[in-house]
């Protein structure tokens, strides 16, 4: 049975390069389904799916959006529209890949409807935009973005060669597979540049226990995709060894961007996890990620062009009620693991940011807010030694089998 590949793009703007990408696949031997999502004109090809079926999925109707000439309502109908029509091809194993094309619009679109989907399934993007910052249309899915370098406007030898090259890529996905293949049990792990050690530490010892390790590097969007990791019921539990992305958060700093469900989803899941202050004794700033002036004054750790702000007893407060509260809806086994001697690089004896007084704030007012609902252990070693690890590791450990014998 042939593999059916969705092609989305605007085909009153994008209509021509798309036929060639349509023509490509088919000679791939994957049967191309044409959607389109362009409002303004008419199609310069043929689709399968019309963009009057798909802004009607979304309760639109296409004639009243062109006469209301509201771009803003036309983009959010196509978007809303296309990831009904995806779904639904999905569901009814109809559908083995994403394709689309754009510019910033055309790529907003596109992208929107294939966050709507799996992971696992294969999604290209041919754009225009992949050279700035395309976290926005990325956010936390496994989307490829394919650089068109030249507009995709106007056929010409160049264009042809990055749109076959680009349709030959997609093919190749949908060649492998289009479902992650469950195996060995999955344990989560977040780890950052200067906690790395706690995760490299834990690998080998997980492998011996029987699971593997799948590290989520807490940048905002790495901690959200393992939360939706544990939504799809692909991780047996968490290792939350950092939590930086909270400070981050919170100064609009390098981790930024981490959404509502961060430290929820395993807890809602009832997936065991053990959660660790990681990071938290600081927050990451650079040219592109400016400190506020709230910081001003601080000790500082650099890193690389980054560099590693000291936070407070203020911010130590905060972050417990944050985490605290976001525990306390656990309903599953969950364990806190405090490692004593410090919590990331630039926090331990002779560091820059080495502060366990602060430190202990944040453990006193976590334990005031969790009380004796959620287990709380120090462990007198720093972070980033093997003891600390081997701990966490033989905790989650207990708490997945336990689970398994009393599901």
């Amino acid at each position: 049975m042939k593999k059916n590949l969705l092609l989305i793009a605007t085909l009153d703007t994008k209509g021509r390069e798309i036929a060639y990408v349509r023509d490509c696949v088919r000679e791939r031997g994957i049967k191309p389904v044409l959607m389109d999502v362009g409002t303004l004109g008419n199609p310069l090809t043929p689709p399968d799916i019309s963009c009057e079926e798909v802004v009607r999925a979304a309760g639109y109707e296409l004639k009243e959006l062109r006469e209301k000439r509201d771009r803003s309502v036309a983009i959010k109908a196509v978007q809303e529209g296309g990831a009904i029509w995806a779904k639904r091809l999905y569901e009814e194993e109809r559908l083995h890949g994403l394709f689309g094309i754009g510019g910033g619009t055309g790529t907003a679109i596109v992208t929107s409807i294939m966050r709507s989907l799996p992971f696992g399934l294969p999604k290209l993007v041919l754009s225009t935009v992949v050279s700035r910052d395309i976290r926005e249309y990325v956010g936390t899915r496994d989307i490829v973005m394919f650089h068109s370098v030249a507009d995709i406007l106007g056929m010409n030898p160049f264009l042809r060669l990055i749109l076959g090259q680009a349709a030959y890529a997609i093919s190749g996905m949908m060649e492998k597979g289009t479902h992650i293949q469950k195996g060995k049990p999955m344990v989560a792990v977040t780890a950052y540049g200067i906690n790395s050690l706690c995760a490299l530490h834990a690998e080998p010892m997980l492998q011996q226990r029987g699971y593997e390790m799948i590290t989520f590097h807490a940048n905002g969007c790495g901690g959200m995709a393992m939360e939706e990791l544990c939504a799809q019921g692909l991780i047996e539990g968490v290792l939350d060894f950092t939590t930086h992305e909270i400070a981050d958060e919170m100064f609009g700093g390098y981790c930024r961007g981490i959404g509502p469900q961060r430290l929820e989803t395993a807890g809602q899941m009832g997936i065991p996890q053990v959660v660790v202050p990681g990071g938290l004794d600081n927050a990451v700033f650079s040219p592109y990620y400016p400190m506020p002036d709230r910081l001003k004054g601080r000790k500082v750790h650099p890193h690389d062009i980054r560099f590693c702000v000291r936070l407070g007893p203020e911010e130590m407060v905060e972050f417990a009620k944050i985490i605290g509260e976001k525990l306390k809806k656990s309903k599953g086994p969950t364990y806190v693991l405090i490692p004593k001697n410090g919590w990331s690089e630039a926090d331990k004896p002779g560091s820059d940011l080495f502060d366990p007084k602060t430190n202990q704030i944040f453990v006193e007012e976590l334990r005031k807010i969790i009380g004796s609902k959620i287990p709380m252990e120090e462990v007198n070693a720093h972070i980033s030694d093997p003891t600390f690890a081997q701990r966490a590791v033989e905790l989650i450990d207990h708490m997945i089998r336990k689970k398994k014998e009393n599901p």
